[in-house]
Order: C-alpha cells, then structure tokens, then sequence
C-alpha cells in the first residue's frame, strides 16, 4: 500500500531494473547522466542509434549502451589529443585538454583539476511493461 515514489541513480542499470521489476516498476524514477537513447532529438543519438543499426541492431539501444558508446568516443578523443606514442600520461594530458567538445549536442570538458567530463542530468520513468519513458 505504499504511495510514494521511488528514485534511483543512473548506475542502476535502468533497463536491467525495468526487466526485473516488470510491472511492479511503474513509476520509478531514475536519474540518468546520458541523453535518451530512445529519443533521437539528439545528434549523437542518431548516431548511435544509425550505428546500432549499421551493426545489424546486435547491441540493445539502452542507457548503458549509450553511456559505454559516449565512454569509448571520449576516450578516442583523448587518445587523438596525445603526442607521441600513446602512454597512461599522455592519455590523461589528452583527455584534460578537452575542453567544452560536443558531441553531438552532448558536451564534455576536462582540465587537470575536473575529471567529471559532464554535468548532464536527466530523468526517466519505468513503466509498467518494462519500458523506460524519457
């Protein structure tokens, strides 16, 4: 007979959560640090969602692909900003050089002192089929 809404944060893992709650889910409210994966209001997720389809739709579009997906085009932005031979150092030197760097409306900035890359907050909603509404 509880009333009231329960939040959790994005690390739950918002699709595992919805898959195991099922219907008794609807209504929770998670916290996402990523734009939607299902909303292609975005350009980077219009391009994940092209490239989801382009390798023959083999990842489900969810927040925590779209979180690994942005993660890895971080990272690869990093590795093109070092020197030399790529090292733990000059990855780091590398990532802490990007500064305010859209990615497709999704922006990211790093220096030595600020490793957070993204102050993004969003909310989403688990529905009683096992969806998540953004």
């Amino acid at each position: 007979g509880y009333g009231g809404t329960f939040y959790n944060v994005s690390f739950v893992g918002t699709q595992a959560l919805a898959d195991e709650l099922g219907k008794e889910g609807a209504g929770v409210v998670v916290s996402q640090v990523v734009p939607s994966p299902y909303r292609a209001s975005s350009a980077v997720t219009r391009e994940f969602l092209a490239l989801i389809a382009q390798g023959g739709d083999k990842v489900q579009p969810n927040f925590s692909s779209m979180e690994g997906f942005l993660a890895a085009k971080l990272f690869a932005e990093g590795l093109r900003r070092t020197s030399g031979r790529p090292s733990r150092d000059s990855l780091i030197s590398g990532l802490e050089s990007i500064r305010n760097h859209s990615m497709g409306g999704f922006d990211v900035s790093f220096s030595a002192s600020n490793h957070v890359a993204s102050k993004f907050v969003d909310l989403s909603m688990l529905t009683g089929d096992g969806r998540v509404r953004t």
